[in-house]
């Protein structure tokens, strides 16, 4: 510290000048002498009980006391009337320094007296310095650092650091930290107020930092985080979750090794109203061409950065009515660059007009120190934990993620016909884009919405590969599945999932639908030639499904009502056509003998015919018994149409078509027609 004395040295703000001592043992007393012009304070007074406990008093001469005040200058002896002061009393020691009319100490701070010649009781060393604004202090921790923790959190070992800086009059509370943490320094101007709270049981003897005299830093305070490998660190504006003061400028300094790359993540923010300036966070980023990198809070903001980068958080005028709220909590996260750092791929949506594509987490947990992020860039340092890509442009994303398994894609194109006559009998193909499977992150969905004219046209969807609907008795367990879901607005109606390998050779829809196909493994990439589903608008029909099944020879079909779980919804009527080989019979079972439907308004009923003969078999599902197990000889359809029921009562089928070959049927009822 080239410029000063020694005087100015010892004279630093933790010095108290105390002859804090032990009277003679068999004492239980102490003595605390404080010098003349110190500007030290001890206070002790009474603390917050965390049990009921019996009463305690400081001792003073004779008299009994619940609070002790020293000046500087002043000496006082005193004891305690019971054994355990620590659970009654607390101790704050305050340094007051004036650098407004003298020379400002600088050097390692010291706790004196020592802490182990003071009563056991929590303590509270208080150093607070006023300065001109021309005046910059910096503090400097030793390791292990400092880790800045929210409102509500308490330090591991207890001991904790309130830092507090000055804007005229106004205090700002800059933060509150712990041990075990990446803050190296922390530079203000126009004073600092500092305040290391140490339980009674630590022998801490040490204040952990120092101060140093520095030029104006001409913004409320910079904080240096430094970062000797991997991990994270969470910060916060001043005065948070309160608001950060009027159009003033905070900075945060991060210092990483060049081999490593930081990626930050705002965790939680709000703005202010602004009637002057805007609001925004500023980077100063290692090879950017154009520092400062400006961006709005609720901007994406940048990852994969390497080396050392600034962060600047820049206030506004606010409306003196309405002047709302400006805080800022964030993540910054320091990891390793992965090999997929290093690749770019390229997702064309420049031809496409109602698409988008989201790559996100698998699940919402915030990562943790030991977890490293997984971040997706749309350059080389605009990176988030999801990333949203917009039709009509061409998109070049890379990864930074030591796991892209904790990733997948999901996506949404919207196929509308808006003119009958333009759209009748088209077909499009609903396969997912090369693009996508091409990306080494799993698809989870892809949606397409198909919408159609209201009762001008319906839907028809063709598989490539006949489909089997998702049942108990017979579940999917391919790569993916297809979600049939209702996209009329308010209508909760769910056809099911189906899967290929099936019986299914159409699905015919009256109106709007969503098809979402669901991967459930990676090696659906290898089976990705499979997915294929074609749709086509064909004139519009009354039913809300038509299920076109052709059963296996080999093994039993099973079909169910839509919203299996929930119910068949209100007024809702889905019919299938079973066709039957000419050399095979069908038998045609229900699950249950009845329905369990109570009907509000309305009939429930089941229409089963015969298409050769146009027979037709109606049966009541609220009233009577479903039929017995039943050959079908011919194709024939099944028509399921339900009421309005009563809540908790609604209507649910599972049935299953089963074929015989003929031959076989004609021997049993010839064996069963012998005497």
């Amino acid at each position: 510290m080239a410029g000063l004395n020694c005087g100015v040295t010892v004279a630093l703000l933790g010095v108290l000048l105390l002859g804090a001592a032990r009277l003679p043992r068999g004492v239980e007393a102490y003595e605390i002498a404080l010098p003349p012009g110190s500007g030290i304070s001890v206070l002790i007074k009474p603390g917050t009980p965390t049990l009921p406990v019996k009463v305690c008093y400081i001792i003073i001469s004779t008299r009994r006391e619940t609070k002790l005040s020293i000046k500087a200058g002043e000496s006082r002896v005193f004891s305690f009337s019971c054994q355990n002061p620590e659970n009654h009393f607390v101790i704050e020691i305050q340094k007051n320094i004036d650098c407004m009319s003298g020379p400002c100490p600088s050097g390692e701070v010291q706790l004196q007296p020592s802490t182990s010649v003071l009563p056991a009781l929590n303590r509270t060393f208080v150093w607070d310095v006023k300065a001109h604004k021309s005046i910059g202090l910096e503090l400097q921790f030793s390791l292990p650092r400092l880790r800045q923790v929210g409102p509500g959190e308490s330090c591991p070992d207890g001991v904790t650091h309130d830092i507090s800086g000055r804007l005229d009059a106004t205090v700002v509370r800059i933060g509150t930290f712990c041990s075990n943490g990446t803050v190296s320094r922390i530079k203000m101007q126009e004073g600092v107020k500092m305040a290391l709270h140490l339980p009674w049981f630590n022998n801490r003897n040490v204040s952990g930092f120092s101060i140093t005299n520095r030029s104006s830093v001409k913004r409320l305070c910079i904080i240096e985080s430094v970062f000797e490998g991997e991990g994270s660190a969470t910060l916060m504006s001043a005065n948070y979750p309160d608001g950060f003061p009027e159009d003033e400028l905070m900075t945060w300094q991060f210092i990483v090794p060049a081999h490593l790359r930081a990626s930050v993540s705002f965790l939680h923010f709000s703005v202010s109203n602004c009637v002057k300036k805007e609001e925004r966070v500023e980077y100063y980023i290692p090879g950017s061409t154009t520092n400062p990198e400006v961006f709005k809070l609720e901007d994406k903001q940048p990852g994969n950065m390497a080396g050392n980068f600034n962060l600047s958080l820049q206030g506004c005028d606010q409306d003196a009515q309405n002047p709302g709220i400006l805080r800022l909590q964030f993540q910054v996260l320091v990891q390793r660059p992965q090999n997929e750092s290093n690749k770019t791929y390229v997702v064309d949506l420049s031809n496409e007009r109602a698409m988008s594509l989201t790559i996100e987490p698998r699940s919402n947990k915030p990562s943790t120190d030991s977890v490293p992020g997984c971040f997706v860039c749309l350059d080389p340092w605009t990176c988030s934990t999801n990333l949203t890509l917009t039709p009509g442009s061409k998109h070049k994303i890379s990864f930074l993620c030591d796991d892209l398994t904790r990733l997948w894609i999901n996506a949404e194109k919207n196929i509308t016909c808006t003119d009958h006559r333009y759209c009748h009998r088209k077909s499009y193909s609903l396969q997912v884009p090369g693009y996508i499977l091409q990306l080494p992150v799993q698809l989870h969905d892809f949606s397409w919405k198909l919408l159609v004219p209201k009762d001008s046209l319906s839907l028809a969807l063709v598989p490539a590969q006949k489909l089997q609907q998702h049942t108990h008795e017979r579940a999917c367990n391919a790569s993916f599945s297809y979600l049939l879901a209702s996209a009329v607005p308010g209508q909760d109606l769910r056809f099911g999932f189906f899967c290929s390998g099936g019986s299914i050779e159409q699905i015919r829809v009256k109106q709007n639908i969503s098809v979402t196909l669901r991967t459930f493994a990676p090696s659906f990439q290898q089976e990705a030639s499979r997915q294929n589903l074609t749709v086509s608008f064909i004139p519009h029909f009354k039913e809300d499904g038509v299920f076109t099944v052709t059963p296996d020879r080999k093994s039993k079909v099973y079909l169910r009502t839509p919203n299996w779980d929930r119910g068949l919804p209100s007024l809702t009527s889905v019919s299938w056509n079973i066709s039957v080989p000419h050399d095979q019979v069908a038998c045609l079972t229900f699950l249950k003998e009845r329905t369990g439907v109570v009907c509000q308004t309305g009939r429930a009923f089941m229409i089963i015919q015969e298409q050769r003969s146009h027979a037709e078999e109606i049966f009541s599902l609220e009233e009577e018994v479903l039929p017995k197990p039943s050959f079908r000889h011919h194709s024939f359809w099944v028509n399921i149409s339900n009421c309005s029921p009563v809540s908790g009562k609604q209507l649910d089928l599972l049935f299953w078509v089963s074929l015989t070959p003929r031959t076989t049927v004609r021997k049993r009822r010839s064996a069963r027609a012998r005497p």
